[in-house]
């Protein structure tokens, strides 16, 4: 796109004050309440997703693009993809099999199957030999005992690859690039008040653990509700995985020398105080990792600055909200430094314990059989530390040892190889594309953090993670030129600009 024709699309679209970024927050906050109110009533469930199924058909053949939206909608809105069931089949699982039956379908009559089921770059090779050994897994799994359903589990991540196929061929058009940043938005800004919401309604004596809030968070958000003492409840859920490299990404934009309007550094701390409140260590270490990473290509004294105010930023927020909570009575400092002193020694916080007693029995079925794994939905039996009882788990709290176990050497190398060669053809665009580097090094950043939150939670095979990492390789096998209307609208999504 010209520059020209660039400035006519800005001059006439707004991403924040927009009906569609309106839209899109108003279904955040109505699939959490409805989901709340139907979490004990399974048939009205079903009848609300089968409904919303047929109508993504119809929408499919109006329009494709339409349907997309829907898909990416309900990836970043519909938290963990457990609110609606059809039955036992999520929402999620149903709008997703539905689309890429109708993609297939459409394309083989239209004569174009090949071209839309295909990519002519070396990473979308790289995926061929990374589902040969997950189809290993899958057979070892079986051969080895393991659960049907645990089997299911594990595999149904790594089917998110698949979306790589649509967006690849749709992310070009510049109305899909606006539409994901206004989605983008208010993923931040619906997680923020979520959290805010929970943490306030228990931290303020309206709800206690174990009401039906409780269980709907646990079961329906797929969240944690965890009490902290002094009225400091950690509040969790799996979306927050993306919250980290959201940061990285807003804290490399907003380290372009340039003035910026205040509403990036708006949700920059919103960002930053779902962080807190999910108070998770490998978050902190990730993100302090990829604030190092910025340093690349931005210039020193804004890195410097950028970087700083964010750390004191979030260590503020946690103060000040834990003095909040506490009634004026604790600044939370034994529970800050007793979570930081756990990452040395372990012994000193139960779940980092826990997880310590992991390590001698993953490694122990590693070794079983190196190459290829023990199958998919491969569990370890361990002592607890605390309670002393035995307990058998497929959930290893080690993401790279959870993969070795699983996939053996060579399929992690597999998926580490497509994650590698995205994140090299993202360094090449940093070099080749010095306008817009900022962006590109955001990303670079936010790739860097998975890799980090890797090592205690599965956090590259996460739905989440699969998810950012396909818009990474989709971007990382676009020319860079394709994506210009998205990275301008990025450094002035907050300008109104008159038409």
């Amino acid at each position: 796109m010209k520059i020209k024709d660039m400035q006519a699309f800005l001059t006439t679209a707004s991403i924040f004050h927009n009906f569609q970024t309106y839209l899109l927050f108003f279904i955040y906050i109505a699939a959490r309440v409805l989901s709340f109110f139907l979490y004990d009533h399974p048939v009205a469930q079903g009848v609300l997703v089968f409904a919303i199924i047929i109508a993504f058909g119809i929408i499919y053949f109006k329009n494709y693009t339409w349907a997309w939206y829907v898909v990416l909608g309900e990836l970043l809105l519909g938290g963990a993809g457990h609110f609606f069931e059809f039955f036992g089949l999520s929402l999620r699982t149903l709008l997703l099999a539905t689309f890429f039956f109708l993609w297939i379908l459409h394309s083989a009559s239209q004569l174009s199957l090949r071209h839309r089921t295909f990519i002519q770059h070396r990473i979308f090779y790289w995926l061929i030999p990374l589902a040969v050994f997950l189809f290993i897994g899958f057979v070892q799994g079986v051969l080895n005992g393991h659960r049907a359903v645990a089997i299911v589990q594990d595999l149904l991540p790594y089917g998110f690859f698949a979306l790589l196929l649509p967006a690849y061929h749709l992310f070009q058009e510049k109305e899909t690039q606006a539409y994901l940043v206004r989605l983008l938005l208010v993923f931040i800004l619906g997680s923020a008040l979520f959290s805010l919401f929970t943490f306030l309604y228990y931290s303020g004596g309206f709800g206690e653990l174990q009401d039906a809030y409780y269980h709907w968070f646990r079961n329906g958000a797929a969240g944690k509700i965890t009490d902290m003492g002094n009225h400091f409840f950690r509040i969790v859920t799996p979306e927050h995985l993306l919250l980290t490299p959201l940061a990285l990404l807003i804290c490399s934009l907003i380290m372009r020398t340039e003035r910026h309007n205040p509403l990036w550094y708006a949700f920059l701390f919103l960002a930053l105080l779902t962080l807190v409140l999910d108070l998770s260590r490998i978050y902190a270490i990730a993100f302090t990792a990829g604030l190092v990473i910025l340093a690349y290509k931005h210039n020193k004294l804004r890195w410097i600055a950028v970087s700083g105010a964010a750390l004191a930023v979030t260590v503020l927020l946690f103060f000040s909200v834990h003095f909040l909570a506490s009634r004026g009575t604790s600044f939370g400092w034994e529970l800050f430094a007793g979570r930081a002193a756990s990452i040395a020694q372990p012994e000193l916080e139960t779940s980092a314990y826990t997880r310590t007693a992991l390590l001698e029995p993953a490694i122990a079925l590693i070794k079983e059989n190196p190459v290829f794994g023990n199958g998919l939905g491969a569990t370890i039996t361990y002592l607890n530390p605390i309670t002393y009882r035995t307990v058998r788990t497929s959930a290893f709290d080690w993401g790279y040892l959870e993969m070795l176990a699983e996939l053996g050497i060579l399929g992690t190398l597999a998926f580490l190889s497509v994650i590698g060669l995205g994140i090299a053809e993202i360094i090449k665009k940093i070099r080749s594309a010095p306008d817009w580097h900022d962006f590109y090094v955001g990303l670079l950043a936010g790739s860097v953090a998975f890799l980090f939150m890797n090592i205690t939670f599965p956090a590259l095979f996460h739905v989440f993670g699969i998810v950012w990492f396909v818009f990474v390789l989709t971007f990382a096998m676009k020319p860079h030129t394709i994506f210009d209307p998205l990275v301008v609208l990025l450094y002035r999504i907050f300008n109104r600009l008159k038409t």
